[in-house]
């Protein structure tokens, strides 16, 4: 049976490394071992630490920061500071933490709940602060991110906010923020009838919404939110529809009353967030998302009964935060497949990466170097982070922070196929491409593999007899099956079976030749330095696992 009770004793490396990949972008061998000593309470703890978003972007233009004082003449164009900021996140998430944490990931959620896409807002500036907005809130209230959002410049440019005025309400946003960001759709009840809301909720909702105008004028004190201090919308009340709005029997026949004043406006604003929230069904649909991100894409009656249902209870007492539901979630024995006699059966492992998630483990695993935007930031944002992150990102059906539809990215949210979205006939072929980028791209961009497998942290020494039995210890990378085993174990969420593991040592890296002549070709090397006959066929072992079926579960 489903069961959210707390998994006791310690992880071990093969569930250290399945929570890490579920929870963070990427983890090194050295944080999985650490983990590995952890029960799940103290590991998902020690995950919970949220780092500062401290530093502004700089545009390598100018090689200062664009704010809050504005662009001038001598700034880059807005588009490519569009970018620009993408990249500053990207650098954020990989950089912002000596330890791992949930943050990123919880923002990524947050983003994929609160859809916005930088292609479609006009304004840098916009698409910044709705970055900075929804790091603000992933250790705080879903709902109160849920009101803060409908004045945000971001959401306010992308779904037409700013347009919606009395006499000629703009449904997109208010259709949205029902069918998406709270409440959800459920099955047809009727015409125009959802089963957790109906047309005339949206209606009703998009007269409410009406006066919230677009806000470009990012330092003015007086459009500043006074919790987060960002630009939030301007509030015009002489666009606002100041009639009472009446909603449908799904929400209890709610009469918010009309005003007309800017305060009134927002307890207008309050008012229409406390109704929505106030149904179980706006906080099972949250879970619902929370659980295919993080655990699963299919949600079986029984996770539905043990899981989803008990979270939405605890989501709503814990005031709508998402932390202490996800750590709730991440401690249990559902999360680590320890709830049935089977734990080989369902959740470690079932979900394909997305093309991020893909790269940053690549970059993070394999300790590819990250350029600092402090010392260069054309080299950071735009070399690294523009070229080297999001192009081949977009190549692979994923542009970073800009998803093509209002929905989101389909693989997050399409029923019935879900994560499986990111793999297709267009997208596999880049995802190939990642870490043909990490071992063969440009220089700035490429992992050391001889460093790499000769750092003991990373493959440890042999400690019994080679090939020969000449008796260890001896150097990790000398002994070829030592070597494969080390990578396996720590990049794949589950052992390989013995045919396989064999393909990885004899075809790949020992290309039918023997374990003796690889030791003795490690042995040269050692002595010339010539690595011509074994870094090849590292890298060759490498890209192996990276492009292999097993590699693109996480």
């Amino acid at each position: 049976m489903a069961s959210l009770a707390p998994r006791s004793g310690t992880l071990g490396r093969r569930l250290a490394a399945h929570l890490l990949r579920r929870a963070t972008f990427g983890a090194t061998r050295t944080e999985i071992d650490s983990f590995a000593s952890m029960t799940a309470d103290q590991a998902v703890d020690a995950l919970s630490v949220i780092p500062v978003m401290a530093t502004e972007p700089i545009d390598p233009a100018t090689n200062l920061t664009w704010f809050p004082a504005g662009r001038t003449q001598a700034n880059s164009p807005n588009e490519d500071l569009k970018y620009i900021v993408n990249s500053w996140w990207l650098h954020h998430m990989m950089t912002a933490s000596a330890s791992p944490t949930l943050a990123h990931k919880l923002f990524f959620f947050l983003h994929t709940s609160f859809v916005t896409s930088f292609k479609d807002i006009e304004w840098n500036e916009n698409h910044y602060y709705t970055i900075r907005l929804l790091n603000y809130f992933v250790d705080k209230s879903y709902k109160d991110l849920a009101f803060k959002i409908c004045l945000d410049g971001g959401m306010n440019e992308f779904l037409d906010i700013g347009e919606s005025v009395e006499g000629n309400p703009n449904e997109n946003f208010a259709r949205e923020f029902l069918e998406l960001f709270t409440i959800g759709k459920g099955p047809a009840a009727g015409t125009g009838d959802y089963t957790t809301f109906t047309e005339q909720d949206v209606n009703e909702a998009a007269r409410l919404l009406t006066g919230f105008r677009l806000n470009n004028d990012w330092d003015d004190p007086t459009r500043l939110d006074p919790v987060t201090g960002f630009p939030q919308a301007w509030i015009d009340p002489n666009k606002h529809d100041p009639t009472d709005k009446l909603f449908s029997a799904r929400f209890q026949n709610t009469i918010i009353a009309g005003t007309d004043t800017a305060a009134g406006m927002l307890l207008e604003l309050q008012q229409f967030v406390d109704m929505i929230f106030n149904q179980t069904a706006t906080a099972e649909y949250i879970m619902r998302r929370l659980y295919r991100l993080f655990v699963h894409y299919h949600i079986s009656s029984d996770a539905e009964t043990g899981i989803i249902q008990p979270l939405a209870q605890s989501f709503i007492a814990n005031n709508f935060e998402v932390l202490p539901v996800l750590k709730q979630l991440l401690k249990s024995e559902h999360f680590f497949d320890a709830d049935d006699a089977d734990a080989t059966d369902g959740r470690v492992g079932a979900l394909i990466k997305s093309p991020l998630e893909l790269q940053t483990q690549i970059i993070r695993y394999f300790d590819v170097p990250l350029p600092d935007p402090a010392v260069d930031p054309f080299e950071a944002y735009v070399t690294f982070y523009w070229s080297g992150i999001q192009d081949p990102q977009s190549l692979a059906c994923m542009d970073i922070l800009g998803p093509s539809e209002v929905a989101g990215y389909p693989p997050v949210y399409q029923s019935p196929e879900f994560n499986r979205l990111w793999v297709g006939s267009k997208s596999i072929p880049a995802r190939y491409a990642l870490p043909d980028e990490h071992l063969d791209g440009p220089e700035i961009l490429q992992m050391d593999v001889m460093a790499f497998v000769q750092d003991t942290t990373r493959i440890t020494e042999f400690a019994g007899a080679d090939a020969n039995g000449a008796p260890g210890p001896h150097p990790g990378a000398r002994i070829a099956p030592h070597l494969v085993q080390e990578l396996v174990d720590y990049l794949m969420p589950e052992a390989l079976p013995q045919a396989r593991f064999d393909y990885f040592l004899n075809e790949i890296l020992l290309d039918s030749l023997s374990e003796i002549n690889w030791s003795f070709e490690w042995d040269l090397y050692l002595a010339t330095l010539d690595d011509s006959n074994v870094k090849p066929q590292i890298k060759k072992l490498i890209r192996a696992l990276l492009q292999s079926p097993e590699f693109q579960l996480g």
